[in-house]
């Protein structure tokens, strides 16, 4: 999709043409459109949620605690005498592995209750045709409903989720901590030796993707279902609803405000359909990051949606420029991408602008034609669309600021470094010959960067500008800072990004 403007360009020779541009209109997988109400009747919609609220919810929550509270109790009589250790090298056998079995039957249970109708398609195959299942898309909490419908098979988790104690415990999960590149790798060697074991482990299952997206498409899949180079049974996840009360992304509604939707429904349907088990060919079993792409397509293929190239390492990044406090942080993975089909990448002219040319006191509010001038590029589809990621509501007219694209672009350049090199050059930003004013200084710059309240701020401002003259420099306060634990975030490596492009489960 794309959306068309008239843009008049500046020629060699000073005359002003007209050219038409299209700005593509970009789906971004980790956003949700924050109106989550029945958009042809959504009056209806919101008389009915609060009636329901008042006459089904309790009864539907009353039910869950007295399920779940039973079920914690079967799960710690099931691995009782059992460490966390314990549940990582060994199946449960016998007795405790029947009480896995009731456990499942009983989340099921409170899925009814609950509203939450599962519908089953295709067959499930044994460990002994596929020890690895694969899920996706994922794109809620609720995706958690196939691991009882599997008999409740191993999930890969994450380390936070170690918080639901017993019950999650109970599934013999392999943990992982998804912001440290060890234990990725350790999650790995785990998967590898639980499929290959000749122990009568329940299959594993795997969200390739690795976090929550909006089922527009399916992101690039990790590669530690692949790396054994074992057959795997791909399994497919819908949510055949008129009204969506499941989608958890990166930015949208939050878990509470969807349970509370969800409950204040009639019925809610989960769709789990199982494929044919995929059998890797010899050139895959050698390139798990082929097997990986051949399966992405196959899934895409039957949900008729289409792959992407975002990753979870996409999502980090824009997470990232949320702390940071950036304007346009959720456009961020996307700036990315056009910066780097551009050329801008390479080139990070950006840095030289405000390095050598760009002056904080000039007019830096651009239309289309002078932001390709200044940044070098060809005036084409992909700058202009470019252009357009940074045209806000509060902008007049088809203009942008540009110290906002700048700092984004400066924020892209350093992402591997400290944050202290981004500091140094958002002085320069906005600065005048190397020097910061205490305004810009308290309410432009530091709030990107420090939680500190904006009294303190002045105080070090005045502090560092010994001779009054109103403005400081980075090496003032380089300085002063160094060694002040206030500011130690400042100085610290970026680990994440180390992390970024990656293998991993």
């Amino acid at each position: 999709m794309f959306s068309e403007e008239d843009i008049k360009l500046e020629t060699h020779n000073g005359v002003k043409r007209s050219a038409k541009f299209k700005s593509e209109v970009i789906i971004n997988p980790f956003l949700r459109d924050k109106n989550y109400w029945d958009k042809e009747n959504e009056l209806f919609d919101k008389i009915k949620t609060a009636i329901l609220t008042v006459l089904l919810v309790p009864i539907r929550v009353v039910c869950m605690f007295i399920l779940l509270l039973f079920a914690w109790c079967l799960a710690y009589i099931g691995i009782y005498g059992y460490t966390r250790e314990d549940l990582k090298l060994r199946p449960l056998k016998g007795w405790r592995r029947h009480m896995k079995s009731i456990l499942c039957q009983i989340a099921l249970s409170m899925w009814m209750l609950c509203g939450i109708g599962v519908i089953v398609k295709g067959k499930r195959s044994g460990r002994d045709e596929a020890r690895i299942l694969v899920a996706a898309p994922h794109s809620s909490f609720f995706d958690a409903i196939v691991i009882f419908v599997t008999k409740m098979s191993s999930p890969i988790v994450r380390e936070e989720d170690k918080s639901l104690g017993k019950l999650i415990d109970m599934a013999q999960p392999i943990y992982v901590n998804r912001e440290d590149h060890n234990s990725r790798q350790l999650t790995i060697q785990d998967i590898l030796n639980r499929v290959k074991s000749n122990d009568d482990w329940p299959q594993t299952m795997i969200f390739p993707e690795g976090t929550c997206t909006n089922r527009t498409s399916l992101i690039q899949f990790k590669c530690g279902a692949f790396y054994p180079g074992l057959p795997i049974q791909p399994v497919l996840i819908r949510y055949p609803n008129k009204i969506d009360t499941f989608t958890w992304t990166w930015s949208g509604p939050d878990v509470l405000l969807l349970i509370w939707r969800t409950l204040a429904q009639f019925h809610t349907f989960v769709e789990i359909e199982y494929l044919p088990v995929y059998v890797p060919n010899e050139e895959e079993k050698k390139d798990p990051k082929l097997y990986a792409q051949n399966v992405q397509r196959l899934m895409s293929k039957e949900l008729n949606i289409p792959t992407s190239d975002y990753t979870f390492d996409d999502c980090k990044l824009m997470e990232n420029a949320v702390r940071t406090k950036l304007l346009f942080a959720e456009k961020l993975s996307d700036v990315k991408r056009f910066r780097e089909k551009i050329g801008l990448a390479q080139s990070q002219i950006e840095e030289y602008i405000v390095k050598e040319n760009f002056k904080g006191n000039e007019d830096y509010y651009l239309e289309f034609s002078e932001f390709v001038q200044r940044l070098k590029i060809p005036a084409d589809n992909t700058s202009y669309t470019l252009f357009k990621f940074f045209v806000s509501e509060s902008d007049i007219g088809d203009v942008i600021d540009f110290k906002e694209y700048l700092l984004h672009a400066l924020f892209l350049i350093k992402y591997s470094e400290p944050k202290i090199e981004l500091l140094k050059m958002m002085f320069m930003l906005y600065g005048e010959a190397g020097r910061l004013h205490r305004e810009p200084f308290v309410n432009n710059v530091m709030k990107h960067f420090v939680k500190v309240k904006p009294d303190q701020l002045n105080k070090l401002f005045y502090s560092l500008d010994v001779n009054n003259v109103g403005s400081i420099t980075f090496n003032d306060f380089y300085n002063a800072t160094k060694d002040d634990k206030n500011f130690a975030i400042l100085y610290k490596p970026n680990r994440n990004f180390r992390q970024n492009h990656k293998d991993s489960q």
